[in-house]
């Protein structure tokens, strides 16, 4: 009962916090870069930067060091369930999430100390049913993925979380849910991507494109769709867009824009983490290359740079509580 009442009292000073550390201008631009790398799957070279604003105390920062040390050594190390521990005292529910997971090889390595994986489950499921009570709709997201119900994700949804209609209109795509009429699981699917691309989230954007490809849906709108999640930075989207815009080749009647499909190829060259992209568009360089002079060339070096500076940093998107 005591360690109990110590718990309660523990997580009440820290959760009583604010979640993000006043950082200064260099730590937030050291957390944002960082973030930035992760997001691209460099694991590595994000942690050192990511480092930096953990230090200084910021949750989000905690919990991203905390990822790309887990994925760069795919397991939880020691000093990944650290930062997870620092983010999950200040509340953060994804953290909490991973401390709880029993099936991690740091517990056959016998180097999971600390609080037990079902009293950091109990406390993430107390905290977000708290929280998903008063309408967050992150807390609601996490109670689905902590397997409390599709429920939890559909009000998600309905509140108008893009993140969580993605996710959604994914499960119903799986076969979760039940719809009496087979057409409406279809028609759900649509209306969720749709919905999550019109918030402007960019895999909404790029799911509801390909739900638009796969099932003949207009070639203008699937352009249109394709194009808005490339500006977004969707390292997928951005090079099929810039392939299409190349002609190699044209699907939906985008116009042929050379210096562009070569200078967000070479920006998708230039990328240091995992995935495909960047060996794709080490190859698919000299293919379009082929096919300009020497000027434009060096415009679409150019256009690479103005592009970096105007739109957000490119990203694979993945969940939050990924792989």
């Amino acid at each position: 009962m005591i360690n109990k009442i110590i718990t309660s009292v523990f997580f009440t000073i820290f959760f009583s916090c604010s979640a993000a550390a006043n950082l200064t201008h260099e730590q937030q631009a050291a957390r944002d870069k960082g973030i930035a790398l992760y997001n691209q799957s460099d694991w590595y070279d994000s942690q050192p930067l990511l480092q930096i604003a953990a230090e200084a105390g910021d949750q989000k920062a905690q919990y991203y060091l905390a990822e790309a040390i887990r994925l760069s050594k795919r397991y939880t190390t020691t000093e990944a369930k650290k930062w997870y521990e620092a983010a999950a005292e200040q509340g953060d529910l994804y953290a909490m999430l991973r401390l709880s997971n029993d099936d991690d090889l740091c517990i056959d390595m016998g180097t999971c100390t600390g609080r037990s994986s079902g009293e950091w489950r109990q406390q993430a499921l107390k905290i977000a049913r708290e929280r998903a009570e008063k309408g967050d709709t992150e807390a609601m997201t996490v109670l689905y993925t902590a397997r409390q119900g599709l429920g939890w994700l559909e009000k998600a949804a309905e509140a108008g979380d893009s993140y969580a209609q993605t996710l959604l209109a994914s499960a119903y795509k799986d076969g979760k849910g039940w719809f009496l009429i087979p057409g409406n699981r279809e028609k759900a699917v649509e209306k969720w991507y749709r919905a999550s691309a019109e918030g402007d989230y960019a895999p909404g954007m790029f799911f509801y494109a390909n739900f638009l490809y796969e099932h003949n849906g207009n070639d203008a709108e699937v352009g249109y769709w394709l194009r808005k999640t490339a500006e977004a930075g969707h390292i997928d989207a951005l090079g099929s867009y810039s392939l299409n815009i190349a002609h190699l080749p044209e699907r939906y009647g985008l116009p042929l824009d050379l210096v562009k499909a070569y200078g967000l190829t070479y920006l998708l060259s230039k990328l240091e983490g995992g995935g495909t992209a960047p060996e794709d568009a080490r190859r698919n360089l000299p293919v379009i290359a082929e096919k300009m002079t020497d000027q434009e060339i060096k415009q679409g070096v150019a256009f690479a740079k103005e592009w970096e500076k105007t739109h957000p940093p490119l990203s694979y998107f993945d969940p939050i509580y990924g792989y």
